[in-house]
């Protein structure tokens, strides 16, 4: 096995301390092209319980890798002897809490064979941004799908490369379950001290409220959290739309009106009436394609 400089791979999702790569986001992605290569390996610091991978090869549909001790490893099918790999990272056995605490460091990737090549991005990211719904947790029984959620399949749909921001039970108060990250925090880090790669957005789409109000905020609390987020959402991305959803269950619908009329740069789309029911916090994988389905038609 040759090692690859796994650096020009990651997604933003990924920092990098010492050489190495470290993450706490499910969806994070190892994104590359392979000629001629056999078997892939990836390194991990340590044992980590549950951690799996989605894996796309070609045009394949998704297949779920899970990591053994510290190493993932999977096959190239020998007819693809030049083809586009994704890795993305889609479930843990533990919350968003303990893994923003604890991270995935990933030491590096080898391949048996061939040679590895970046997967070239000539145009500017669209950045999702939320908690759990927009992390793809929780949309089946068998738990996450960052890789079927609603940002993988508008990006895929407007073939533009994507960053997501998404850490579940966070919100914009502090009735929010887990206030680790912060909203704000996760704007501008991955991991804590670990800075987030900045990249160029022209389009961002965030989805927060639901945890808010789940768990009791306020409109006063709501609408003073929101304020104060709205300005950090335009010091990070200044040049780009911002696209901002009412929550999938109506959420805070006259505060989120009220607040964007002082401010020009913002969009506001409601998305109270886009499933048929409102009955679990997480919709499953066909909620998730109808949500992507409006999205785009809103756009």
């Amino acid at each position: 096995m040759k090692s690859v400089d796994i650096k020009p791979l990651l997604s933003p999702e990924w920092g990098m301390v010492d050489q190495h790569a470290v993450t706490t986001q499910f969806g994070a992605t190892i994104q590359f092209n392979a000629h001629y290569v056999k078997k892939v390996q990836c390194t991990f610091q340590r044992s980590y319980p549950g951690l799996s991978f989605a894996v796309k090869i070609g045009d394949t549909v998704w297949q779920d890798v899970t990591v053994d001790g510290e190493t993932l490893s999977f096959a190239v099918p020998d007819n693809m002897t030049d083809v586009a790999i994704t890795v993305m990272l889609r479930t843990i056995a533990c919350d968003s809490l303990t893994l923003w605490s604890e991270q995935v460091i990933l030491l590096g990737m080898s391949v048996d064979q061939g040679d590895i090549t970046p997967i070239e991005i000539n145009k500017p990211f669209i950045t999702f941004v939320g908690d759990s719904i927009s992390a793809g947790e929780d949309m089946a029984i068998d738990g996450h799908h960052p890789e079927l959620s609603y940002p993988y399949l508008v990006a895929t749909a407007l073939n533009k490369p994507m960053s997501r921001i998404a850490y579940g039970g966070t919100g914009l108060t502090a009735h929010a379950p887990f206030q680790q990250p912060t909203a704000i925090e996760a704007l501008w880090h991955v991991a804590e001290n670990v800075a987030r790669r900045r990249v160029i957005t022209d389009l961002v789409i965030v989805n927060y409220g639901t945890n808010d109000f789940n768990y009791h905020a306020t409109a006063d609390s709501f609408a003073f959290g929101l304020r104060i987020y709205l300005l950090e959402l335009i010091k990070r991305f200044h040049t780009a739309r911002i696209i901002l959803l009412v929550p999938l269950n109506g959420a805070f619908k006259t505060v989120f009106q009220e607040e964007i009329k002082r401010f020009s740069q913002f969009t506001l789309f409601d998305a109270s009436q886009w499933l048929a029911t409102d009955e679990r916090v997480h919709p499953n994988i066909l909620e998730h394609q109808q949500i992507a389905e409006y999205i785009l038609k809103g756009i």
